[in-house]
């Protein structure tokens, strides 16, 4: 009975948090979409919100990250277990598959704040190159990920050439996502073709490595 009740009081705290966190990025991005990013502050989502500074700054921390979505755009547990079995490509392509599905939409339970999120991005070009500079914020849970691919790949390798090809693997990506943060402003819509973007990237990657042949 006792731990019971402690799993339904857990569960209903969770739901709280949820709706709080919810409810500070709609009212963020609303107030945003209405009267613009540097007119908005964190007085004015606390009044929409009907929280205090206080639980703002415990649940957002800034007002940019009430905008952007207090979570980073990590990939869903579904996602992550998907990039590790294997999705027909390399480990750095498959991770900037699931980097940009993972960013496109959290799922149909948030399309509205997507759609609003997107929105704010297009206005607020600095904001999406904010979005994707917290990806080095989740490095530590991307990096973990993308050693469980590397090990399923090659269960023999050696541990130490592992940990640093993940490390490089997180950083090609990281760097690519960011060139791709810039060709997205002003036309997110085009997140809707995401093994596109992801090839069009690489491809320029690729000619960036290759050596000019010798006239």
């Amino acid at each position: 009975m006792d731990t019971m009740s402690e799993t339904s009081g857990e569960g209903l705290r969770e739901r709280k948090r949820r709706a709080t966190r919810d409810a500070i990025e709609r009212h963020a991005l609303e107030l945003v979409i209405t009267h613009g990013y540097d007119n908005v502050t964190v007085e004015m989502i606390c009044d929409a919100a009907m929280i205090s500074q206080r639980t703002f700054f415990n649940y957002a921390g800034s007002k940019e990250r009430a905008v952007l979505g207090i979570e980073p755009p990590l990939p869903s547990p579904q996602q992550q277990d998907e990039y590790v079995t294997g999705l027909g490509g390399s480990p750095l392509r498959d991770l900037l598959a699931t980097m940009v599905a993972a960013f496109a939409g959290a799922g149909p339970d948030h399309a509205d704040l997507t759609r609003k999120r997107q929105q704010v991005m297009m206005q607020n070009p600095a904001l999406a190159l904010g979005e994707f500079a917290r990806m080095q914020d989740a490095q530590q849970v991307v990096v973990a990920l993308i050693r469980r691919r590397l090990q399923a790949d090659r269960p023999g390798a050696d541990p130490s050439d592992t940990e640093a090809d993940a490390a490089m693997t997180f950083s090609l990506a990281f760097g690519i996502m960011h060139n791709l943060a810039h060709n997205w402003i002003g036309k997110v819509d085009e997140l809707s073709r995401p093994d596109q973007l992801v090839d069009d990237a690489l491809a320029r990657a690729a000619r960036a490595l290759t050596a000019r042949p010798a006239e």
